[in-house]
């Protein structure tokens, strides 16, 4: 049979030598590079069939200073060669006057189809404030602030009005233990007093981590079998524990506590996004059970970040975010450690983008440019006007 199939491949492949020797190009068509596209040789031939070689990169942009406007601290650059507009924004021109209002309405985080979220980590009030309202005008649709980014002094309630209201969109609070810029060792109620004052200065939502109140890195495979059982028997799918994921609990007495303090939040009129940084790979069905699991607790938003950066760990993500899409009441947000997880993600229904505005030295991770993901989100594909 092989030696058939070999034959038959033979055949095929001097057929298709003969067709490609009767063939004549009747045209032949040089299309120069431009700003977004390569440029190559294409070559008609009297059957219809096309080919192109002779391949070259796209040529760089050629940015002319022009007067657009005359707004302050605004840079516009025309392309000499494309017409394609680049605006940048000189932050140093930028205020970082806020008017503070005590019955400001709190923008819903969870009322979107989907977020491009710029994250914010800045040591101080005013940067924060630059960068918020500079990404603001590169069309952020929300932000992530790290409090805990900010300098200590600053851990006031003016400081944190000045920044959760400094910006038309929603804002997320992230209150973590470590600081980018220094350890801070904070308890969990110190976490979690840093979040209630944040939403107390105007924060539309908090990052809960799901490990909250437990041992840091102790959720080990015997304690996760210790309380397995008793989740199966409300109906819940806990195959995700077969992973031995970091960051998530499963010990009633702890998902109480964590509980009492969502609902405050809430209460307080603030969404809850729910972390888990399970550090391990999942398949699409441990995935989703885990994202369920998180449901559970009340929350308005459940992240999920899993490990894994292969092709095959992609499409296991995007599979997860499709059933969930389908099939959970709430918002998610599930991608794993790499940029193709992170980017395709909001394509397949996964409802935050976390972005970078300007890439800095605290900030060169995996994570997307907000420039990209807006791009692609206004697509006429994903928008909708397609």
């Amino acid at each position: 049979m092989k030696k058939n199939l070999a034959i038959s491949l033979l055949a095929i492949a001097m057929l298709s030598i003969s067709c490609a020797k009767e063939r004549k190009v009747v045209s032949k068509t040089i299309v120069e590079p431009t700003c977004f596209s390569e440029g190559y040789t294409e070559y008609r031939c009297d059957d219809g069939y096309v080919y192109r070689d002779s391949f070259t990169s796209p040529i760089s942009h050629s940015y002319q200073n022009v007067e657009i406007g005359g707004e302050e601290g605004v840079i516009y650059e025309v392309c000499e060669r494309c017409g394609h507009l680049k605006i940048e924004y000189d932050t140093s021109e930028i205020s970082t006057e806020v008017v503070i209002n005590p019955d400001r309405v709190r923008p819903s985080f969870v009322d979107h189809k989907v977020l491009a979220c710029s994250m914010i980590l800045e040591r101080t009030p005013d940067d924060a404030i630059r960068a918020m309202r500079k990404a603001e005008k590169h069309g952020a649709h929300a932000f992530m602030v790290y409090v805990t980014a900010l300098d200590q002094v600053y851990w006031t309630l003016h400081d944190f009005q000045r920044v959760f209201q400094c910006v038309d969109e929603p804002v997320l609070s992230i209150a973590y233990s470590v600081s980018t810029y220094e350890p801070r060792n904070l308890s969990y109620v110190e976490m979690e007093n840093l979040l209630r004052l944040s939403v107390e200065a105007g924060a539309s939502a908090i990052d809960y981590q799901s490990f909250m109140h437990s041992e840091f890195g102790t959720n080990s495979t015997s304690e996760h079998a210790t309380y397995r059982p008793s989740w199966e028997e409300k109906g819940l799918d806990m195959s995700f524990v077969d992973t031995s994921p970091k960051e998530i609990n499963l010990n009633p007495t702890v998902l109480a506590r964590q509980k009492t303090f969502i609902e405050e939040i809430q209460g307080m009129g603030a969404s809850v996004l729910y972390s888990c940084h399970a550090g391990v790979e999942m398949n699409s069905t441990q995935a989703v059970a885990l994202a369920k699991y998180m449901q559970y607790q009340g929350i308005d938003v459940a992240k999920i970040v899993l490990g894994g950066s292969s092709k095959e760990s992609v499409i296991e993500h995007l599979k997860a975010i499709k059933i969930c899409s389908d099939e959970m009441d709430i918002k998610f947000s599930i991608h794993g450690q790499s940029t193709l997880s992170r980017l395709m993600g909001p394509m397949f229904g996964s409802y935050i983008a976390f972005c970078v505005d300007t890439y800095t030295e605290k900030e060169t991770n995996i994570q997307i440019d907000l420039a990209t993901m807006i791009a692609i989100l206004e697509s006429p594909e994903l928008s909708g006007n397609a």
